[in-house]
């Protein structure tokens, strides 16, 4: 969460404890160029010349507020102005301990400019030798009161689990709507200190203060039992055994964990993979498509390089490509977690491209370059054992839109390769096709002994080994291997068994009936259906400017002990 204080833009600030009266008066502070005689002599001027007030709106919010939180009317008001996001952008409005200390303050809000409603509340806690947080009972009855005061348009919310972590004490308050769940991820949350305090609360979008009409949403009358959606939900077989990698390799090997995921994720659009319509019994995800699975009979060769001789001789053999004739530059490059990588860079770039540059310009080449000049070839190592971790592949001057493409002759290009990358002997892989009409692209993922093997984080366009072929030349143009060296795979014969993941699952997650909106991608305009689902809350952060993960471990069973892990 980020700090009010981190995220304030021009500051105005005034001094009152006059909480109960109809508009606050702020002024700005004083310039740190004035001199202190020139502040003395214009003092007054400034201050009838530049006074600015409490939009009427944030005053009531405010009045709210210190009636919910009494403590706060004793406070010197602060004026910040406005903010901006993420997820919060209104008024800003610190409170400060005394006038001494207006231009200090920690504490504050965020108020709706327009309405006054409170977004967001930040006080700092106190300290306190012996915790008295609240019981778990008292924190959701007080968390509910203090929302229910500051909620005018009728939205309830229900308390629900209580966490303790870092110091504080967080309830999270749940929006229902004809005492049905709303699936959406605009939870409320209440925080207190170990004195007791109320210390923290957001709600995101300022959707508390949302006005929902109960009569347009659709009745609950006839829907599946609890019964018989908990039926129809473990025959969907919504679990599906995997094995999960670390994000990082470990030291010396890499140690994978059996693992129950739910199938098309625990956040898949407005409800999780495994959700079921509340009146059929079906499955609202789309239906699994089937797998590709590759059988490839492995080599078992080795493809190393730690030298400049070595990685000219693994371009030869590996993908017939020739780089005498071809400048080169090798880089190297320590990352955070301690792993070292190595480049070797061949080909022509810009005049004023640094050896730095180069990797990030593959594919950019100098104008007239010639078409035996024009190419750019980069291969990425470990530079502690030489591994080969990724090849990229770019020439100029290459045919236009209109060339012929060989999606099947790309496919067997792409099996050849495969044979002298994967493990020696049998191998089975998952495959995915995220390729266009330019380009053959395949992502590829172990199975071992029906198994699908995945790592944490693993991006959706990107696999244990990822190839992507041009279907214009047929030459290949990328390769990434993302599989460690030494992993030691647990038997998945000593898994529980699915019905009992289920149940594990269902015992931290129980279904409940929610409203699941569905929102038309031409018209925008949103329905409202009844389905069962998890009782996850969507709340974790997302960043759209990326790739979306293949698969989900937000909520998953550890398929060994049948512990059900949450990360939000």
């Amino acid at each position: 969460m980020r700090h009010l204080s981190e995220i304030k833009k021009t500051v105005l600030c005034v001094l009152t404890g006059a909480l109960a009266a109809t508009s606050l008066i702020v002024v700005p502070l004083a310039g740190a160029s004035t001199s202190p005689d020139k502040a003395a002599a214009s003092g007054a001027v400034a201050r009838a010349q530049e006074v600015v007030a409490v939009p009427v709106p944030v005053t009531k919010g405010i009045q709210t507020l210190v009636r919910l939180l009494p403590e706060l009317s004793a406070r010197h008001v602060v004026y910040v102005g406005d903010v901006d996001g993420p997820g919060v952008s209104g008024a800003k409005v610190s409170f400060a301990l005394s006038a001494a200390e207006a231009n200090k303050a920690v504490d504050g809000a965020i108020f709706d400019s327009a309405t006054g409603n409170l977004l967001k509340l930040e006080l700092a806690p106190k300290a306190a030798t012996k915790p008295a947080f609240p019981t778990e009972q008292q924190a959701q009855a007080r968390a509910q009161a203090f929302v229910a005061g500051l909620a005018a348009s009728g939205s309830t919310y229900q308390a629900r689990e209580v966490t303790n972590a870092g110091g504080k004490l967080t309830v999270r308050l749940v929006r229902k709507v004809n005492n049905v769940a709303l699936d959406d991820a605009y939870d409320n949350f209440v925080n207190f200190d170990a004195a007791g305090r109320i210390i923290a609360f957001e709600t995101f979008d300022g959707r508390l203060y949302e006005k929902i009409n109960p009569a347009t949403l659709p009745s609950a009358q006839r829907v599946l039992s609890p019964a018989q959606a908990l039926t129809q939900w473990k025959a969907s077989r919504p679990l599906e055994l995997v094995y999960l990698l670390p994000e990082q390799d470990q030291p010396n090997r890499t140690e994978a964990q059996l693992a129950y995921i739910v199938k098309g994720g625990i956040i898949a659009n407005e409800h999780t993979g495994s959700a079921v319509d509340a009146t059929s019994g079906k499955k609202l995800a789309a239906p699994d498509k089937l797998p590709q699975i590759l059988n490839v009979t492995g080599t078992g060769e080795k493809w190393t390089a730690q030298t400049e001789k070595e990685a000219r001789n693994l371009l030869r053999i590996l993908f017939k490509l020739e780089t005498a004739r071809l400048p080169m530059t090798i880089l190297e490059e320590k990352h955070d977690n301690g792993e070292a990588v190595r480049y070797f860079i061949w080909g022509h770039f810009q005049k004023d491209a640094t050896d730095q540059d180069k990797k990030y310009q593959i594919g950019q080449f100098p104008e007239g370059v010639s078409k035996a000049e024009g190419q750019h070839i980069m291969l990425v190592t470990d530079a502690k054992t030489g591994q080969m971790q990724q090849f990229i592949y770019r020439q100029a001057n290459e045919p236009g839109a209109a060339a012929k493409t060989d999606k099947n002759r790309d496919r067997k290009t792409v099996e050849m390769l495969l044979k002298r990358l994967v493990l020696s002997g049998s191998n089975q892989l998952r495959v995915t096709d995220i390729g266009d009409e330019k380009y053959t692209s395949l992502a590829l993922d172990p199975l071992l002994g029906n198994v699908p093997v995945y790592r944490i984080g693993q991006s959706e366009e990107a696999g244990m080994y990822t190839v992507k072929v041009n279907s214009w030349t047929g030459k290949i143009e990328e390769v990434s291997i993302n599989r460690p060296e030494n992993v030691v795979y647990p038997a998945s014969s000593k898994a529980i068994k699915e019905q009992a993941a289920m149940d594990r699952l269902l015992g931290v997650l129980p279904l409940e009936l929610n409203y699941i909106h569905q929102r038309d991608a031409q018209t925008n305009a949103i329905t409202f259906k009844l389905g069962y689902d998890l009782s996850f809350r969507q709340t974790r952060s997302h960043c759209f400017c990326g790739a979306n993960a293949k698969i989900d471990t937000t909520v998953y069973v550890d398929a060994l002990t049948g512990q059900t892990i949450i990360k939000e």
